[in-house]
């Protein structure tokens, strides 16, 4: 079973396959690959690597499938040779005015929207290689004039997260509910922000999955079908 491990997994397959040149890297189509928005609490790093397993097994290409996920920050950061812990500053949410003005002024760091943008050129650059999972960060919004990807929302009913996360931690629904929410809303500031656009609007998305009523194997089943759907033709 693919386990996609994290950080070691994404980092590879940066310096073999975005490093790569030559006519027949750049004449190749883009794609395929997947983004996926999510409401917090949908269980999407299950759901991502699961999908990567399922899309290795009957779609299987020159690369294996590769999830970036919270891993996609820090290995942009290394890719530019900028410290990892760097990340912290770029959640999924605008940066205060604060934190962005002091770093520049200490030259600690390039401006953190500019980290911003190279994080969305970096989502863009591994697209076109293809064979990846995006996880959030507006993916569908940064890859849309990309052709030949699946664009994917897990969506939920909050009771129904708020168990889910309650289950994994200590907390209680009540309080599960209230953290799904302040990720939700800190998601919803960061699309905003970045792209000036709605991360819940239903038709940025080809396929919208409430995961309370559709199990996780059909619907990795129909994110499949439309992979397949949308595999790239080489040109003749």
């Amino acid at each position: 079973m693919n386990l996609q491990p994290s950080f070691q997994h994404a980092e590879a397959y940066i310096n073999i396959h975005i490093s790569s040149s030559g006519p027949d890297y750049h004449s190749r189509p883009p794609g395929p690959f997947v983004t996926i928005s999510r409401e917090a609490g949908t269980g999407v790093s299950a759901f991502a690597n699961q999908l990567a397993t399922a899309l290795d097994r009957d779609l299987p290409g020159e690369k294996p499938w590769t999830v970036f996920d919270g891993n996609l920050v820090e290995t942009m950061l290394r890719s530019r040779a900028l410290s990892p812990r760097l990340a912290k500053f770029l959640p999924e949410d605008k940066v205060s005015d604060f934190q962005s003005s002091v770093g520049e002024f200490v030259g600690l760091h390039p401006s953190l929207w500019e980290l911003t943008q190279r994080t969305n050129e970096m989502m863009r650059q591994l697209v076109r290689v293809g064979h990846v999972i995006l996880v959030g960060r507006g993916g569908n919004f940064a890859t849309g004039s990309v052709p030949n990807g699946v664009h994917l929302r897990l969506v939920a009913p909050a009771e129904f997260r708020a168990r889910g996360k309650a289950r994994e931690t200590d907390l209680s629904s009540e309080a599960a509910a209230s953290h799904n929410a302040g990720i939700d809303a800190a998601r919803r500031k960061y699309v905003r922000s970045v792209f000036d656009a709605d991360v819940e609007r239903p038709h940025a998305y080809d396929l919208v999955i409430n995961v309370e009523r559709v199990p996780v194997e059909q619907a990795v089943g129909l994110v499949i079908d439309l992979v397949r759907q949308r595999q790239p033709v080489a040109a003749g």
